[in-house]
């Protein structure tokens, strides 16, 4: 039933790009919790008010670690995420690896709040790792599509409003932000307006 589900929304949102209004108003950042956890959230841009009527149909994030990362314990919070392809040492980047979770269904609800984070799930990593880990750049990567592997890393994610007073409003994948945050573990990018990336 869920999958039908989550089949029905993707189809509604393929369609609703042509009847809708169409954003690219969500932002991914991967952060270390107070756990020691590592959780994946998605915020809305500033201009956006998402009401309580959104569904969620398809989505990935990709992770940029060592080449030698490993990682357990994946905790959903909102929607189902699962590992669905990892690449070690490409040609383009031999000491890295690229872990892209899929999202699966809208379940448990991935809500949004204007202008609040909301975590889509957690991880742990192994003990003994001690290097970097970021979000994928999509078009900044040396990995990116098209590449040696022949796979397609990257963010991405589709939620249909249907609440908004506007009409039906489609919200997709900006970018990547930036949180205060002082671990060096963690490694965060973004464009800036010339479209070259920084890194806190």
């Amino acid at each position: 039933m869920n999958t039908l589900k989550s089949l029905f929304t993707i189809a509604i949102i393929s369609f609703s790009t042509i009847l809708s209004a169409e954003n690219e108003s969500l932002l991914f950042s991967l952060q270390q919790l107070p756990d020691m956890t590592w959780g994946v959230f998605v915020k809305p841009v500033e201009s956006i008010f998402p009401s309580d009527k959104t569904a969620a149909g398809s989505g990935q994030i990709t992770i940029v670690a060592p080449v030698d990362f490993t990682y357990s314990t994946i905790t959903n919070v909102s929607g189902t995420w699962v590992e669905n392809a990892r690449v070690d040492a490409p040609t383009e980047a031999t000491d890295k690896a690229y872990i892209s979770f899929g999202f699966v269904h809208d379940n448990p609800k991935i809500e949004l709040f204007p202008n609040e984070e909301t975590l889509l799930f957690t991880f742990t990593c192994n003990e003994s790792f001690d290097g970097a880990i970021s979000l994928f750049e999509n078009g900044n990567d040396v990995f990116s599509t098209p590449n040696s592997r022949g796979t397609n890393p990257g963010n991405d994610i589709g939620i249909l409003d249907f609440g908004t007073g506007n009409g039906m409003q489609t919200y997709r994948y900006a970018g990547n932000y930036e949180v205060n945050n002082n671990n060096p573990m963690v490694i965060f990018v973004s464009d800036d307006e010339d479209g070259e990336e920084e890194e806190d």
